[in-house]
């Protein structure tokens, strides 16, 4: 968590990859993401598929925009990406 919250201070874009199964046991790096969301800086992250409420609650923040990345679309996504760092 001291990571993520270093990175918030210091960069101008965060990555955060993976938001998963075991994160979201740890209080501490909920604590951190919500900050970083709800901050002024570009994240780009992974997050878990599978529903569960926190989960959930990140992908339903107003700051997030979802992309399922296939293998039909991935070169649209990152060209896509690519275009929102710059």
């Amino acid at each position: 968590m001291a990571a993520l919250r270093r990175a918030a201070g210091q960069s101008e874009l965060i990555i955060i990859d993976e938001i998963g199964k075991m994160e979201l046991f740890a209080d501490n790096f909920r604590a951190a993401v919500r900050e970083i969301i709800n901050g002024d800086k570009k994240v780009l992250g992974t997050i878990m598929l599978t529903s569960h409420p926190w989960a959930d609650e990140i992908k339903r923040h107003p700051q997030v925009k979802l992309v399922t990345v296939t293998r039909d679309n991935h070169q649209r996504v990152l060209e896509d990406i690519s275009n929102w760092l710059k």
